[in-house]
């Protein structure tokens, strides 16, 4: 029997990982994204670590990757959100909603490329309330 590598998570991907492995059984989750092909990475600017979510009929994934700029040139994503480690918390605490996320983009706190795309990202976190 072959031994199967489990890939370990680091940093943004593994807190996320916890929240977001659930949908993978949730039937709504199934039914809303069971015919998308999204990736979305989630860049914590301050960290060695970025995240990125990968929806693909209807499973969701997080994989780590180095925060690197060589890294990130590399990989291939549909929506980008990059921000500091402490406002990912504060914002997904309190929630995606544009008017905040506007304010901070205006004030160039945060980074985002593919708007619409990442709102697929308030509609999975409005699944797991």
């Amino acid at each position: 029997m072959p031994i199967v590598k489990q890939e370990v998570k680091r940093g943004l991907a593994a807190l996320l990982w916890q929240f977001l492995e659930p949908l993978n059984v949730n039937k709504e989750f199934k039914e809303k994204f069971g015919d998308t092909h999204l990736n979305i990475l989630l860049n914590p600017k301050d960290q060695k670590w970025a995240a990125m979510l990968k929806i693909n009929n209807g499973t969701i994934n997080v994989t780590s990757s180095k925060n690197d700029e060589e890294t990130l040139k590399t990989l291939e994503y549909d929506s980008l959100f990059e921000a500091p480690a402490e406002m990912f918390l504060n914002l997904f605490s309190a929630g995606l909603s544009a008017g905040p996320l506007l304010i901070k983009m205006i004030t160039r706190k945060i980074k985002i490329k593919g708007l619409r795309k990442m709102m697929a990202l308030k509609e999975i976190f409005d699944l797991l309330a």
